[in-house]
């Protein structure tokens, strides 16, 4: 009885495991159909055909369409806050608001799918949260940056985060039209800008 049951936890484990793996295929896919045609030029049967599975185990994992989309752009999104939280957290405090703005242009121009998720998501409203859910974290590397170098500055930290970030925006989205775009350059642009007007004296 004891290695039945030791039998049947290693093929829970398994079947957990294929899950898991099944489902990551099939938001991977998902990524990639969404970012080529769009949310209305996307249907569940297509999914399933390029995940090689059928559209019943694409239904078992994710209830619809929009909750698979959903799926998708959380998963696009965690990646990203993985990506770029690694990469700030390792920088000196001072230096903080610069890298984060380098390391999101970069995942994002080096996942250009995922740039096209997130645009896909905020037309269908997929993306809403909070505002502040936004603009609050880079705000808050605005604060303790210039709390490190001393600077005084008489700037509104909300103003400023939401200017950063609609320039992140444009960039990302211009480096999507024009894959010739300088995405890297106009990054070092916007740093510029945050050093000399949100970080200085």
């Amino acid at each position: 009885m004891g290695q039945d049951s030791a039998e049947e936890k290693t093929k829970d484990r398994q079947s957990t495991f294929t899950q898991r793996a099944r489902r990551a295929q099939i938001i991977d896919v998902t990524i990639e159909l969404l970012a080529e045609h769009g949310f209305s030029g996307v249907s569940l049967s297509q999914i399933a055909e390029r995940a090689g599975v059928t559209k019943p185990t694409v239904l078992y994992h994710f209830t619809d369409k929009a909750t698979l989309v959903r799926g998708a752009y959380m998963h696009v999104l965690d990646a990203m806050v993985e990506s770029v939280g690694e990469a700030v957290a390792s920088a000196e405090v001072a230096e903080r608001p610069s890298v984060y703005v380098r390391s999101i242009v970069a995942h994002f121009v080096s996942h250009r799918s995922h740039s096209r998720l997130s645009i896909e998501a905020l037309a269908q409203g997929e993306a809403r949260t909070d505002s502040s859910a936004r603009w609050k974290p880079v705000a808050e590397l605005l604060k303790s940056a210039r709390e490190a170098r001393g600077a005084k500055s008489t700037s509104d930290s909300r103003t400023a985060a939401l200017i950063i970030g609609g320039a992140i925006d444009a960039v990302v989205a211009e480096a999507l039209e024009d894959p010739q775009f300088d995405a890297v350059a106009a990054s070092e642009e916007i740093v510029e800008l945050i050093e000399a007007r949100y970080l200085a004296g």
